[in-house]
């Protein structure tokens, strides 16, 4: 922590990578020692943790990993085991599984993590009668969506990135002002609510876009070249060699 003047707070999948800009982003993050890097994934840390290693990203702060259900610290990635406490307390994947069970068109696919449920879901009449009877059986859970694959994900209720980053920042006495949060699904809405400056990269959803508010900058580049356009931006740095990077 010794040095850090600024953070990063960013998703992985379709906004750290995936659309090019990753080398020159993490060119940039090793010249500024003073930006510290704290990543927020769905994905699991078996998952994401060769993902930034591999395009030379900074180690972490800290890692949040099943959109938040679980915090890892430092370049260790030691488990905060009183996190985890949080999420398991009215956490049943087998009482999910049970009031889901026979509901007309929902088919269990299996776990992809311990946090997270995956069920094939046939339409929209299917999701809505699934997310009623989880309801009504009053069972603690957040439901996840995913149209292009018809799944729906059941996961923790605490499960947010924004709650965890909340919680990361308060351990590590980082002021939000000091944050830059940067996204591009519906699963970074609460990261990119106005709670702190951020950019949305120009390949996001095209819903979320229109909901945020004005302290979110929208930015022109995909991808890692978006995160930084908008990081330069937050920390008043000339921006014209990005626009030639891009521009190649």
């Amino acid at each position: 922590m010794a040095g850090i003047k600024w953070v990063l707070a960013s998703d992985i999948d379709g906004t750290l990578v995936g659309h090019g800009g990753e080398s020159e982003l993490a060119q940039y993050l090793s010249e500024h020692p003073e930006i510290g890097a704290i990543y927020l994934t769905g994905r699991t840390r078996a998952n994401a943790e060769p993902l930034i290693r591999r395009h030379g990203f900074p180690e972490p702060l800290a890692l949040a990993t099943d959109i938040g259900a679980d915090v890892y610290w430092g370049s260790e990635l030691r488990v905060d085991e009183s996190w985890a406490f949080q999420q398991r307390r009215d956490w049943s994947p087998r009482r999910v599984m049970r009031v889901l069970e026979g509901v007309p068109g929902v088919e269990y696919l299996g776990r992809s993590s311990h946090w997270r449920l995956a069920f094939r879901v046939t339409d929209h009449h299917a999701l809505t009668a699934a997310r009623t009877r989880l309801v009504q059986e009053g069972v603690m859970h957040r439901t996840l969506w995913d149209g292009e694959q018809d799944r729906m994900d059941v996961v923790p209720r605490g499960a947010f990135k924004g709650r965890a980053l909340k919680y990361i920042l308060n351990r590590l006495s980082i002021r939000p002002q000091q944050c830059f949060v940067a996204g591009d699904a519906e699963n970074d809405g609460d990261l990119l609510e106005g709670r702190y400056r951020g950019v949305l990269v120009a390949n996001a959803d095209i819903g979320l876009r229109e909901k945020l508010p004005p302290v979110i900058l929208r930015s022109p580049y995909e991808g890692a070249y978006g995160v930084l356009d908008g990081l330069r931006q937050f920390l008043n740095d000339p921006i014209d060699q990005l626009e030639a990077e891009y521009a190649g």
